[in-house]
């Protein structure tokens, strides 16, 4: 079956940066997805990495993923779903970035600064398509996705913030809007989108599954690429 993106979404897609493609997750494949970020979260997994400014209000990202889970890589690298869709953005040949989970625990969870994914990669083509996978359903409460609308059309500077591997975009925060969605819900967007997020005040984890893919491209000034670790997730290089 085919799961392309119309010509509507795309529009809208290009328009905003962004597009909403509504559940794509099972409840059982989302289930299984928690399961995961739980396990990663109770076992301190090699590969996180604390997003926090601020020692009482941090976060973990579990980067890469799919090298140590295999049940995590077919549940996303291979989603026909999700790989369509980002066929229809990027074409038929495009490799994986990195994949990631985001734990934000329960009234501990900090924001996450705004940024463009591509900030932290730099990238010179920044054909990116960033694959955001709610696990709980992400509200402003628990730190949904916060967007700046139609802020993909052009790299802003960021800044580092002292003491932490975080940059913060510096932009005009005013168009701001919560971007909220329901477990197993995908929303894509492109690599220079500014984005964010707020903290979790809830009492339950809010957990991300993440994936960012690229055209062939050349490395970046931030990141390299490597067979391992990038593989391609349709097609083969030219």
């Amino acid at each position: 079956m085919n799961h392309h993106l119309n010509s509507k979404q795309l529009a809208r897609y290009h328009s905003l940066g962004y597009l909403d493609c509504g559940r794509v997750m099972s409840d059982a494949a989302v289930t299984e997805l928690r399961d995961i970020a739980d396990r990663f979260a109770a076992e301190a997994q090699a590969g996180s990495i604390g997003l926090s400014t601020e020692p009482d209000q941090s976060y973990t990202l579990f980067t890469p993923v799919f090298t140590r889970n295999a049940r995590y890589k077919e549940l996303v690298l291979q989603h026909a779903v999700i790989l369509d869709i980002v066929e229809s953005v990027l074409g038929p040949v495009f490799r994986l970035v990195e994949d990631q989970l985001f734990y934000k625990p329960p009234r501990h969870g900090g924001a996450l600064a705004l940024h463009q994914d591509n900030g932290y990669y730099g990238y010179d083509e920044p054909k990116i398509v960033t694959c955001w996978i709610a696990l709980d359903d992400a509200t402003p409460e628990n730190g949904c996705l916060k967007i700046l609308p139609g802020s993909h059309r052009q790299e802003v500077r960021h800044d580092p913030i002292p003491g932490s591997i975080i940059i913060r975009a510096d932009v005009d925060e005013s168009q701001l809007i919560d971007v909220p969605a329901a477990a197993g819900t995908l929303i894509v967007f492109d690599g220079l989108l500014v984005h964010g997020s707020d903290p979790n005040t809830t009492d339950r984890p809010r957990r991300v599954a993440n994936m960012v893919a690229i055209v062939p491209t050349a490395d970046g000034t931030f990141r390299k690429f490597d067979d391992t670790l990038n593989p391609y997730l349709r097609g083969a290089p030219a």
